[in-house]
């Protein structure tokens, strides 16, 4: 593995104090590296606790950090793929809309969100470089969502829906037994066939990624409502949305194509990537190891 945090392309892409923060000094083993950027581990855990402002943060907390940082890195990788570009002023701009959203000029978190939402300003604004992006992978985004789910409160719930799937119990008999979701529940789980923009993003992209990977069964896959077991039931191919029609669903969109085209290696202490959901799979471990 290379040892620099951007390649090439993106370092025209990220403003060096971005560099300066988080490359550390020495021989640190790599955290994470998504496409060709890294984060060095020591780097990660500082990032972490300047973001979650504890000294040893429960693994929860560090997944979600990693997450982010993933999400975000994964993002910024993709478009300078296809030449972005951004300067200060955009750090600049993006700066002042956060200070505006109410996150205070002290804030350690600032500098890194600042360039985060630079990056994801420019996502959203449809420069040629996204449309480029777009037409290039929007092959990915040609389909309905035809699918069932169970939803459980928490994630071991899940994991032993799973386990029973597996031991051959039908998906829609679990759903009306488990289900915390009394709708789709009471049909066996079922959610139709529905356009993209009808699911939260963290179960859109979980789908997605069940069928660029030709896999029927997902999960556990973790959103605001809890966490979903999810059944593909069939695969729609429709024409994808042409660029100028995106609006608003634009830089979802973008998110989604640069998680499902980015390559992700994960230190394995803190877990392993499952690239059909775009998340971490924790590993329990101890605390601050």
């Amino acid at each position: 593995m290379k040892t620099n945090l951007l390649s090439k392309n993106a370092k025209g892409f990220i403003a060096i104090f971005f560099i300066c923060l988080l490359l550390s000094c020495g021989g640190s083993q790599i955290g994470i590296e998504v496409g060709e950027t890294q984060i060095e581990r020591d780097a990660l855990i500082e990032w972490n606790e300047k973001r979650t402002g504890v000294a040893n943060p429960s693994m929860p907390l560090f997944v979600e950090t990693a997450n982010e940082w993933i999400q975000n890195q994964a993002l910024a990788d993709f478009l300078s793929e296809y030449g972005a570009t951004f300067d200060e002023v955009d750090v600049v701009k993006a700066r002042n809309q956060l200070l505006a959203a109410g996150i205070a000029d002290s804030d350690p978190r600032l500098d890194i969100y600042s360039e985060w939402q630079a990056i994801r300003n420019f996502a959203a604004e449809g420069s040629p470089e996204v449309k480029a992006a777009y037409e290039a992978n929007k092959e990915l985004l040609g389909h309905e969502l035809c699918t069932s789910h169970i939803l459980t409160n928490t994630r071991q719930e899940a994991l032993e829906v799973i386990k029973l799937l597996e031991s051959g119990q039908k998906f829609e008999e679990l759903a009306l037994t488990f289900s915390i979701d009394p709708g789709s529940g009471a049909d066996g789980g079922s959610l139709g066939c529905v356009p993209l923009g009808a699911f939260v993003p963290s179960f859109e992209r979980a789908v997605l990624g069940a069928i660029k990977s030709s896999t029927e069964l997902v999960g556990p896959v973790g959103s605001q409502f809890g966490y979903h077991v999810i059944r593909v039931n069939e695969i729609n191919a429709v024409e994808p949305t042409p660029f100028e029609q995106q609006g608003e669903r634009l830089f979802m969109s973008i998110m989604h194509l640069a998680s499902l085209t980015r390559e992700v290696d994960l230190d394995s202490r803190y877990g392993t990537w499952n690239p059909v959901i775009g998340q971490i799979e924790p590993t329990q471990i101890s605390e601050g190891s």
